[in-house]
């Protein structure tokens, strides 16, 4: 099938379903994974979207060698529609993996299986990982003589410390999941057969909150982090004064003090 793009509610749910290609990034996907971002981010009654696997057994297989990496390397012209917008100049394909977020809403990464190189590289622009216990991680490009550019030289030794970052890069090993929770890649590890209701359930309490805070906490976090002390605290300021003077915080405060649940319309003024 390709993607599989669901809404339920307030969540988006965006799945990789290529059986036969083990999910391996082609250009449809890939084109498909940036209009879907996009389109979370247009639709105001979205809040939070979980990025998911559709096979049993593998996550993402990496980027597809056999239709992407020859119009990414210009070994032959793009015939396709897909094949056109993947070989057009721009941010468009690294987006698409999350190279960096364009997504304004938190992102969930539901991991099952074998989560390999483009795929793993895709995990890492996530915001938050839950992951299965069967899961193993690997980035097999230095196995292979050459070097991923994908973002893990960046992501990896930044997220975790230098050492185990470089360590997942320069071994090409695999790493289960167990060992990435304790390294502090995830947020937690569950049983497969509760893999996607802990990302429902992660989803869900997060899209109960007030959706300009959540926003507001995601983009402080992407543009802060490499700020000085001092321009950081400014941008926290820059980014939060105004929510506190939201309808969304006026919302907040009143339920709280009607002892409902609030309801939050997402909106300044």
């Amino acid at each position: 099938m390709g993607l599989v793009y669901e809404k339920e509610g307030k969540i988006a749910k965006v799945g990789l379903d290529r059986p036969k290609e083990k999910n391996a990034l082609d250009p449809q996907i890939l084109m498909d994974l940036h209009r879907a971002w996009l389109d979370i981010n247009a639709d105001d009654t979205i809040r939070v979207a979980i990025l998911y696997s559709c096979l049993p057994d593998i996550f993402c297989s990496g980027m597809d060698l056999r239709t992407a990496i020859p119009i990414l390397t210009k070994m032959r012209e793009p015939e396709t529609e897909a094949e056109r917008w993947l070989a057009r100049v721009g941010p468009h394909v690294a987006e698409a993996m999350l190279k960096p977020s364009i997504v304004k809403k938190p992102v969930i990464a539901s991991v099952n299986g074998y989560c390999l190189t483009g795929g793993f590289e895709t995990v890492m622009g996530a915001d938050l990982r839950v992951a299965s216990e069967d899961a193993v991680f690997q980035m097999r490009e230095a196995s292979l003589g050459i070097m991923p550019t994908g973002g893990s030289n960046i992501y990896l030794p930044r997220m975790l410390t230098p050492c185990r970052g470089l360590e997942i890069l320069l071994t090409a090993n695999n790493f289960s999941a167990k060992t990435l929770l304790e390294w502090g890649f995830l947020n937690r590890v569950v049983p497969k057969a509760e893999l996607m209701q802990a990302a429902m359930d992660l989803a869900e309490r997060i899209a109960g909150n007030g959706p300009l805070a959540v926003q507001g906490i995601i983009r402080c976090y992407r543009e802060s982090r490499d700020l000085s002390w001092a321009e950081a605290f400014q941008k926290e300021l820059d980014i939060g004064l105004p929510i506190f003077a939201s309808l969304d915080a006026r919302e907040g405060i009143m339920a709280q003090k009607e002892k409902r649940k609030p309801n939050f319309p997402g909106r300044y003024s």
